[in-house]
């Protein structure tokens, strides 16, 4: 699996160098810029989706539809350029991954006159980011999906590991909106858990090796990282530190075991890409109109367990833990599940794709329904 991702990764790099001096085609083909933050596990997992749905129903790039596949390395204001060479190229639709990147986006597109559609994913809080005021309520050309972890059912799982675990180191960024609403969630609930939150906050990747040495010298029982692009690309700087101290390090996203995190338990971000391949789907098709689509909200939860790191920090995995992951890393590879379309008939997969679609439509009792809940909540700060 490893090795599967490197090789993803270094397609898409390939792709997006080419991508940085091809121009859109004049013809009348779509074009589709799907944009990510960085070649994260989850960013990957979340295009690859994407690219699955798109390759499922028999779109090629070339044949029948443009792809530019871009990589902005982790910096925000790389993402921005991609964006804004994306716009150039006159793109029809832009898929972005993350809350940074999709936050450039909209913001890039608001004044257009006619903006690509603009489909999100792997985003946890687009309305705290002001993505959106609620699912129904957005900008007409906009739609997404929330990749909300539930911190509730999440958090004690730690206790599955170890059920000694009572203080918690937490980093998160403070520049990323949805690493500040994951903390607002878990900070009543670890209260209401029995649990101490040694908290720290950094603004930039490289303050995270500080601020996990600080936390380890207040003395902790675990690391538990939220959902935070920032602090989850020096999950190695956070694992020095676990390791040193011989404690285990958690992580609201189950894909970070690729990277080293002891345990991770989040939504499927797989899914996230292929749910919005099915939206890109319907719209390219004309059989959906974005103005009309409510975002969505991913449900469920996956765990991966890195026993490569569980050995190096001397933490010992319980089996009846081991037997509910989805992913098991071992020898640095995975020995657990592969993401994937479901093997069902075409005629089951419609089926499921159009559940799902049916799902999003904003009537307009939802809307007035939705706008008198934000009045309210107004009028009352």
């Amino acid at each position: 699996m490893t090795r599967k991702l490197l090789f993803v990764f270094l397609i898409f790099v390939m792709v997006f160098s080419l991508a940085t001096v091809v121009t859109a085609q004049d013809d009348d083909l779509p074009t589709v810029a799907i944009i990510r933050l960085g070649p994260l596990p989850p960013f990957l997992y979340s295009t690859q989706g994407t690219m699955d749905v798109l390759a499922a129903h028999g779109y090629v790039d070339g044949e029948n539809i443009h792809i530019i596949l871009s990589d902005a390395g982790m910096s925000v204001p790389d993402a921005n350029l991609l964006i804004k060479d994306a716009l150039d190229k006159g793109v029809d639709y832009m898929i972005t991954i993350t809350t940074p990147v999709t936050i450039a986006a909209v913001n890039s597109t608001l004044d257009m006159e006619k903006p690509p559609v603009v489909l999100f994913n792997t985003v946890t809080d687009p309305y705290s980011a002001k993505i959106a005021q609620a699912p129904c309520i957005k900008p007409d050309y906009v739609w997404g999906s929330q990749a909300l972890p539930d911190y509730a059912n999440i958090m004690p799982m730690m206790w599955e590991v170890n059920p000694d675990i009572k203080r918690v180191g937490w980093i998160y960024s403070t520049s990323e909106p949805n690493a500040v609403a994951s903390t607002a969630i878990a900070e009543p609930l670890a209260e209401e858990l029995g649990l101490t939150l040694v908290i720290k906050s950094v603004t930039e990747s490289s303050e995270v090796a500080t601020a996990a040495e600080a936390i380890a010298n207040e003395g902790v029982d675990a690391f538990f990282i939220p959902t935070d692009s920032t602090v989850g690309a020096a999950n190695a700087a956070t694992l020095a530190v676990a390791e040193s101290e011989g404690i285990p390090a958690f992580m609201a996203d189950s894909l970070q075991v690729f990277t080293g995190m002891t345990v991770g338990a989040g939504v499927s971000y797989y899914q996230e890409g292929v749910d919005t391949g099915r939206v890109l789907i319907g719209l390219l098709n004309g059989e959906l109109d974005i103005t009309t689509l409510g975002i969505s909200k991913q449900s469920g939860t996956l765990i991966g367990v890195n026993l490569d790191s569980a050995a190096a920090e001397g933490v010992e995995i319980p089996q009846e833990f081991l037997d509910k992951a989805d992913f098991i890393i071992k020898d640095g590879e995975n020995i657990g599940a592969d993401l994937t379309l479901p093997d069902v008939s075409e005629d089951e997969m419609t089926t499921m794709d159009q559940s799902f679609l049916d799902g999003l439509q904003c009537t307009p009792e939802l809307i007035a329904e939705q706008q008198a809940e934000l009045d309210a909540a107004a009028s009352s700060d």
